[in-house]
Parts: structure tokens; C-alpha cells; sequence
């Protein structure tokens, strides 16, 4: 076992007032005996020679059974700790870390209208449709909520910098986003933590092919918790609860990286690929 998964036995022996000792991820003689006590308590889902077992198996089968109250499948309760027991370890962490569990990548299914004709991410289609990149004509879009930079809290602005050609569509969006989520529903998910838009700026890692933040065409959302190589089991923009928020974008022919590639999940454009 890892010492993440004695640690969360801990925690969870500790929350049923059985364990009162640190958090140390060490399985020691009071984890021991918390966890003896607490698997007598459900005997009846246990094999019948369980009290016979090892008391590192007992903690297995412990682990076992913390994955199959909260519907994670982890193999039979038989306390050894296969890549099976190790897979549920994993997801009730992320479960018991973030509340739920994510969907995989493979459950996400993008809207995939374009009712703007924006053209695809390629150099002489975008610069045809949008001019030449870091000469766009920008127009500034008010936001119906308050938006606060990801970097610096204290800095506010109601204003987003974009291409002119997607500021009634931005518009269009950020009021369906308002009507949709409300106040509370926007600071809940951290959908009012700016990350930019318009940036003179090429690619990261590239010194060839310009980023669609060049063209004013791209936002960023809350960066911090949507990391350029976060999955949808870390991006914060991947809950469920957001699918609405993708949907209105994607409703208007904006692309999300995160839900066409499982990446940048802070990054949505008025481009197409």
C-alpha cells in the first residue's frame, strides 16, 4: 500500500472516531487497532477468516471496502492490494479531494455547431478572416459579472479586449453564462478568474505558428485550476456542472481545447480544428 492510502484509512477511521492519532500515512499499532475495530463493525461484508488475516491485509481489505461504499469498484474484499484495489484507491482520493469523480475523456461529447462560419486554425485561413495576427481590430466587450486577473485577485476589469468580428458573439455568450449560472454560480466555479484574451505572443514552444490569442480570438479561464497539461480528471472547467457553460460557447461555434483535446481546458477560441 502507499502511504496516500494509509493516510486516507486514517482519515477516514478518524472521521468515524475510531482513529485519533496523526495523519502519517503509517500503518502503526493505532491504526491497527482502529481499523480492527471498525472492520467487526461490518463483519458481515467481510469473509467469514477474516480476523485470521495479517493486519496489513485487514488495512487492505479496509481500503476494500471505504471504495465500495462510495460505488468504486476495487475487486472483491479479499485485502490484497492488486492494480484493481490500487485503481479504486486512486479514485476515492479524487473523490474524497475534489467531491466527485470525473468522467473519462471518452463521456465528453462537444457541440459542434459553427453558425459563424469562423474559419479553421490555420495561418492563411485565420489571417484571411481575420487579418494578420497583432494587427486585429479590437473592440472592448463588457462582461455581465466582475472579472478578477487569475494572478493577481485585486486586479478587476468588466471589460474583455477582442477581434471585432466575435464581439457580438462573446456578447451573446457572456449574457446566456449570466442568465444560466447566476452570481453565485459563477464565483462557485471560478468562472469569473480572468486569464487574458488578446496577447501578441506565438504558441508556447513554438517559434513558427502564432497563438489565436495573436488574432484576439482566444480567452483564458481561471489558469490556475486548468493548466496547460491538466486532463479532465484535474481541470476544475471539466466538471459536470460546467457542461452548460461549454455548450453556450460551443452553441456559437467556439472551440474548447480541453473537450476536442483533453488539454488547456482554460482555452477557448473562435477557431475551428
Amino acid at each position: 500500500m502507499k502511504q496516500s492510502d494509509i493516510k486516507l484509512i486514517q482519515k477516514e477511521l478518524a472521521a468515524a472516531g475510531l482513529y485519533l492519532a496523526e495523519i502519517d500515512g503509517k500503518r502503526g499499532p493505532n491504526t491497527n487497532r482502529a481499523i480492527a475495530v471498525a472492520l467487526a463493525a461490518r463483519s458481515a461484508d467481510l469473509p467469514g477468516h477474516w480476523r485470521d488475516w495479517s493486519a496489513k491485509r485487514r488495512a487492505v481489505a479496509y481500503l476494500q471496502l471505504l471504495c465500495h461504499d462510495s460505488e468504486i469498484d476495487a475487486g472483491v474484499i479479499d485485502g490484497f492490494y492488486g492494480p484493481q484495489t490500487e485503481s479504486g484507491a486512486g479514485q476515492l482520493k479524487i473523490l474524497r479531494a475534489k467531491g466527485f469523480l470525473p468522467r473519462g475523456f471518452g463521456d465528453i461529447v462537444p457541440v459542434r455547431a459553427n453558425p459563424h462560419n469562423f474559419p479553421l486554425e490555420e495561418h492563411g485561413a485565420l489571417t484571411e478572416y481575420y487579418q494578420k495576427p497583432c494587427e486585429s481590430r479590437l473592440v472592448k466587450v463588457e462582461c455581465p459579472w466582475q472579472l478578477r486577473l487569475d494572478w493577481d485577485l485585486n486586479s478587476r476589469t468588466k471589460t474583455i479586449t477582442i477581434h471585432e468580428k466575435v464581439a457580438d458573439s462573446l456578447s451573446t455568450i457572456l449574457a446566456k453564462v449570466y442568465e444560466a449560472y447566476g452570481p453565485a454560480g459563477i464565483k462557485e466555479h471560478g468562472l469569473d478568474r480572468y486569464g487574458g484574451s488578446y496577447n501578441c505572443r506565438q504558441k508556447r514552444g513554438s517559434m513558427a505558428a502564432w497563438s489565436t490569442h495573436a488574432w484576439g480570438i482566444a480567452i483564458d479561464w481561471y489558469p490556475s485550476r486548468n493548466k496547460l497539461k491538466w486532463d479532465c480528471e484535474k481541470a476544475s472547467l471539466a466538471h459536470p456542472d460546467l457542461d452548460g457553460w461549454w455548450q453556450i460557447w460551443e452553441e456559437e461555434g467556439w472551440l474548447s481545447l480541453g473537450r476536442m483535446e483533453n488539454r488547456d481546458w482554460m482555452h477557448v477560441q473562435s477557431a475551428r480544428r
